[in-house]
């Protein structure tokens, strides 16, 4: 998996990999099954539990991604990766194979997955797309004062994208905090900062120290938001490379605009 005009990819803990499979490129059924025999059968059990086809799909694009995608950086073939649950269900790599450093998260919304990857620090990363249809209004409700305050101030017709630019980074930072619900939501509030930062403010509820993470919110393909939070291990910023594959395919490097970053730059 070298990707087309970059080196070889390789950890490093100053440096998040984020790699983005859109599944519209995905347009050979041979590739379907070769990633379905990559699969484990908990993972093949958990993709014919899905009803919708769509589902099944990102399901089984998502394991092959992070399979393939771990391949290429460490000696495990994609089908020897062993994956166990953390205790809010997400994957995380089984204690046998030593990699106790590596970091990484998925997200996946309609049409596209996610993996972000690191070594050393917590991250999260979510993605979705403003045009999903949510009930945004109602969810609202559950953010901070500060941000319904900025979001009630916006236009009618910019409010939804709006609410979509703090959910997502609202859902990296949890993802991160690995803790889930158990961090209120309106314990912690982002703050947009002219022209493209964006800052953390918490309360004592929410446990934590805003300098502790670096942020970034980025537009791919003009319909996608993408918000990433990672540790910081060093006060310098951290480096974020993006790369686009089709899992088993074609790969190369990504450039997409940066709406907002704090502590973040693109490599």
């Amino acid at each position: 998996m070298d990707p087309q005009g970059a080196a070889r990819p390789t950890l490093d803990p100053r440096r998040i990999d984020l790699w983005c499979a859109f599944l519209q490129d995905i347009d050979a059924e041979g590739r379907w099954r070769q990633y379905a025999a990559l699969l484990d059968e908990g993972e093949r059990r958990r993709a014919r539990a899905l009803r919708r086809a769509a589902d099944r799909r990102r399901h089984v694009a998502a394991r092959a991604l992070v399979r393939t995608v771990l391949s290429g950086y460490l000696s495990p073939a994609a089908r020897d990766w062993r994956f166990v649950a953390d205790a809010h269900g997400r994957p995380q790599l089984s204690p046998e194979h030593r990699l106790p450093e590596l970091q990484f998260n998925i997200a996946h919304t309609a049409g596209l997955v996610v993996l972000a990857v690191t070594v050393g620090g917590a991250l999260g990363v979510d993605v979705e797309t403003p045009r999903r249809r949510t009930d945004t209004v109602a969810l609202e409700r559950y953010f901070a004062p500060a941000e319904r305050a900025a979001l009630e101030a916006l236009p009618a017709a910019a409010r939804r994208r709006g609410f979509f630019e703090v959910w997502t980074l609202k859902e990296a930072y949890l993802k991160a905090r690995g803790l889930g619900l158990r961090v209120p939501l309106e314990s912690f509030a982002f703050e947009f900062r002219a022209p493209a930062g964006v800052t953390l403010q918490v309360t004592a509820a929410c446990a934590d120290t805003p300098q502790r993470w670096a942020l970034a919110q980025l537009s791919l393909r003009g319909r996608y938001l993408l918000a990433l939070c990672a540790e910081r291990r060093t006060p310098s910023p951290l480096a974020v490379r993006l790369y686009e594959t089709v899992p088993l395919g074609a790969v190369r490097l990504l450039q997409a605009p940066v709406l907002r970053a704090t502590g973040i730059e693109m490599s």
